[in-house]
């Protein structure tokens, strides 16, 4: 149970690493937050997983790796986060000299283990019991892709039969969203037909003429707040979160950036998470 003193105060904060930018973040059923953070200096892109109750890093600098030829997967840069279900979270890698998805990794990162990986297929939906792939060949010297349901916990095949367009087209069309299947809120741009949004901010002072991204959850509001400098032409970004019109925490995300610090933030369940210069994740407590 939560100490009511605890609320709108930091519960804990991860360092991604100098150099690092926070870049995925996911939440498993079970409670774990699983994020990648990226290395642009050196082209290193890696995992880690914390609880999010207590802010323990159970594994932290995962590289993920090809499971048939022990070496890094997508070279080391070119990964990251599919989807979740249950305690596990998935990962992939993307195909040499092009932006698409090949193979999904089954990963345990609080048991720092891989549960499954199979090279040969691309994921295209998590439908909670089944994850819909496609699976590519070549017949008569031509390419060609079929669509199969594979089973979340073992990766095998569902069954042999392969999946017609009109199936897979009503599949996805069925599809829940990540950030409802992972009980996330993402914050929108405020814009001129955001009437409600735009009232509350105006009713806790905030002019119309700075760049806004907020959040409304009941009697909270939260915003990031993007001020250019008339001078050089730079930007702050400010997180600040409102109980009842009443502000109730405050803190700089960046400062003297080249663009506003935009999708910075979300709330998960009861808590506020946001990155504060690009390598640092802090959960804050909001109930």
């Amino acid at each position: 149970m939560k100490n009511k003193d605890d609320m709108f105060s930091v519960r804990w904060h991860y360092d991604a690493g100098r150099g690092a930018i926070v870049w995925q973040l996911m939440f498993t059923e079970t409670g774990d937050l699983v994020g990648q953070k990226r290395f642009p200096a050196d082209r290193r892109a890696l995992f880690f997983c914390i609880d999010t109750v207590t802010g323990k890093v159970f594994c932290d600098d995962y590289l993920l790796m090809d499971h048939v030829y022990s070496v890094p997967a997508g070279d080391g840069w070119f990964t990251g986060l599919e989807t979740i279900s249950k305690d596990l979270a998935y990962c992939y890698a993307c195909q040499p000299q092009s932006p698409e998805h090949k193979g999904i990794w089954a990963i345990d990162f609080r048991a720092d283990k891989v549960v499954w990986a199979r090279s040969d297929i691309g994921f295209i939906a998590n439908l909670d019991n089944a994850f819909l792939v496609s699976q590519s060949s070549v017949f008569g010297g031509f390419p060609e892709q079929k669509f199969l349901l594979v089973d979340p916990c073992t990766g095998m095949n569902l069954d042999q039969s392969v999946l017609g367009s009109a199936q897979v087209n009503v599949l996805r069309e069925n599809v829940l969203q990540e950030k409802v299947r992972q009980n996330v809120v993402l914050p929108e741009v405020v814009a001129e037909e955001m009437a409600e949004e735009r009232l509350a901010l105006q009713q806790i002072g905030i002019p119309e003429t700075i760049r806004c991204e907020c959040i409304m959850k009941g009697v909270l509001m939260v915003a990031a707040l993007h001020e250019q400098r008339e001078l050089s032409g730079a930007w702050d970004s400010f997180l600040k979160v409102w109980h009842m019109n009443r502000l109730v925490y405050t803190d700089c995300m960046a400062k003297d950036i080249g663009h506003p610090c935009m999708n910075n933030f979300l709330i998960h369940g009861d808590d506020l998470f946001y990155i504060r210069n690009r390598e640092e994740l802090v959960c804050v407590a909001l109930s």
